[in-house]
């Protein structure tokens, strides 16, 4: 088998309502949908979603670089070759950063070799280690009575894991946290996360003092991702568990982390990392250091969480899922993709992951041709 064309549609997926983090405001999904053909007609396909606060990806630059690099360098290859696909691009392009280009692409690589296979993608990345994944929703930043109405209403239909966004000033997180623990009531389990909002050591340990009374498990990157000394100190002095994002954005920075003391758990994300194969290696290195995993996204449609989801079915060492499905108020109004579900069994939200073969995800083609996006520059 033999790869023949890339094909990448460029699209900005509609919410429903803006989300709001401490590092940015989205009331628009951008989404690039990669497409990978063989000679022998079966085709992968994958999704890169830009951040450029995170990994200084656009839109626009994931269309350039895989049109200008990453595609001439797979055209002709078997599909399979992912690792020596990856050394071509480091080692032959020396390619720097486009960390989502390089994620999308190789997403529809796995894609298509699960196809080929007749497996799903969970059984190319170890099988499966547990049976299903509890939903997470995050909570962007609200008012305090606004959060409280949509964790009420979301209680009610089974979740029970919530992440709240913070990293404002600690006293407003402070109340929003609060609303959201009264709201959710005692046995619900409530993380945090501030996007380096909080930027400093001393106002993170401050704020996490803060919250820590309403029963939170986690805080994620609590200060500037480039600052692992800070959060070493910002670990060193609180009660619960500090875990990096934006920190961890490949297997060098993960061994870092290691080094440095910085975190309990590291949070992965396809879209830091540049794809699956270097998440697997992210992993190996937090769990031969004793450090947990979270499988996390970047807003992502049904395409990306997908590949998300086969990976923390599959690694035991990821404990957490920070997915929500995009069909949640105030998500993605028209997900390109389909075959993602949620099932309630006892009272709680459960996401089943497809059993298809490969992201087991159909692309909904009207959607895709309703929100493709020409470049405005």
């Amino acid at each position: 088998m033999k790869i023949t064309a890339v094909h990448v549609d460029t699209l900005e997926l509609a919410m429903e309502e803006p989300f709001v983090i401490a590092s940015s405001a989205l009331s628009t999904g951008p989404c690039d949908l990669v497409r990978v053909e063989t000679d022998e007609g079966v085709v992968g396909i994958g999704e890169a979603c830009p951040a450029y606060e995170f990994t200084g990806d656009t839109l626009w630059s994931v269309q350039d670089v895989i049109a200008e690099y990453l595609a001439p360098a797979v055209v002709g290859r078997d599909p399979f070759d992912i690792e020596a696909i990856h050394r071509c691009w480091e080692r032959e392009l020396f390619m720097v950063g486009n960390p989502a280009a390089r994620a999308g692409l190789e997403m529809a690589l796995w894609d298509l070799k699960g196809k080929a296979l007749g497996r799903p993608l969970y059984d190319l990345v170890g099988g499966r280690s547990r049976t299903a994944l509890q939903e997470v929703v995050a909570l962007g930043w609200d008012e305090p009575a606004v959060l409280a109405t949509k964790v009420g209403g979301m209680r009610a239909e089974g979740v029970r894991i919530f992440k709240v966004k913070v990293g404002d000033a600690p006293e407003r997180d402070e109340q929003r946290v609060a609303a959201v623990r009264e709201a959710a009531g005692p046995e619900a389990l409530i993380t945090v996360d501030a996007n380096q909002g909080w930027w400093d050591a001393k106002t993170a340990i401050r704020a996490i003092r803060l919250l820590e009374q309403h029963g939170i498990e986690f805080v994620e990157q609590p200060v500037r991702m480039d600052d692992l000394g800070a959060a070493r100190f910002v670990r060193g002095h609180v009660d619960v568990a500090i875990a990096l994002d934006e920190s961890v954005r490949g297997p060098r920075e993960a061994l870092a982390c290691v080094k440095t003391g910085a975190c309990d758990m590291f949070v992965v994300k396809l879209m830091k990392t540049g794809g699956i194969l270097n998440a697997l290696k992210v992993n190996a290195i937090a769990e031969a250091a004793g450090i947990t995993v979270m499988m996390g996204n970047m807003g992502e449609s049904s395409i990306g969480l997908s590949a998300h989801f086969h990976l923390n079915l599959a690694l035991a060492n990821a404990v957490h899922c920070d997915a929500d499905l995009p069909g949640r108020p105030g998500g993605l109004m028209h997900d390109i993709g389909r075959g993602l579900r949620q099932e309630v069994g006892d009272g709680i939200s459960w996401i089943d992951v497809p059993d298809a073969p490969g992201l087991g995800i159909e692309i909904v083609e009207e959607h895709v041709e309703r929100q493709r996006v020409a470049r405005r520059w």
